[in-house]
């Protein structure tokens, strides 16, 4: 299991998507203050519920898809729902906060968001991965 590259793509995914808990996600940089949870001016996860679900629930789906090595095809559709999981509900809704706010201008991304796109980026590289062993395995059914 450990051998394989995708299996430290997912964990490094799982590792991005639940340390998102802890920087912020969004900084807003205007003059006069925001309003509801963008009051203080930065946005954190643990101050939207829906981006706090969305993380912990794609972290865990990750590290669900690391111990799934046998079924490389359920392993893919469990990483690939990973991924569109945080694409939307954490990039989906820090745009629609900064769109509600009339703020979409003036947002400067913090570590939590490159965090979210570093995660999705490593869901891409081992879904890559696990279809290269898929290749890999078919050509090996037809040696047969």
């Amino acid at each position: 299991m450990i051998q394989r590259i995708q299996t430290v793509w997912l964990f490094l995914a799982a590792v991005c998507f639940l340390s998102e808990w802890i920087p912020s996600m969004i900084m807003v940089k205007t003059l006069t203050p925001g309003e509801g949870v963008l009051a203080d001016q930065v946005l954190y996860i643990s101050e939207s519920m829906p981006l706090l679900i969305g993380s912990g629930i794609s972290g865990i789906l990750s590290l669900i898809a690391v111990f799934l090595y046998n079924e490389r095809t359920f392993q893919i559709l469990i990483a690939a729902l990973s991924s569109m999981l945080q694409l939307i509900l954490g990039i989906g809704t820090c745009f629609i906060i900064l769109y509600k706010t009339n703020k979409l201008n003036d947002f400067s991304p913090q570590l939590g968001f490159f965090l979210t796109m570093g995660g999705i980026i490593f869901i891409w590289l081992a879904t890559r991965a696990i279809r290269k062993d898929q290749e890999i395995v078919r050509s090996m059914d037809r040696l047969r």
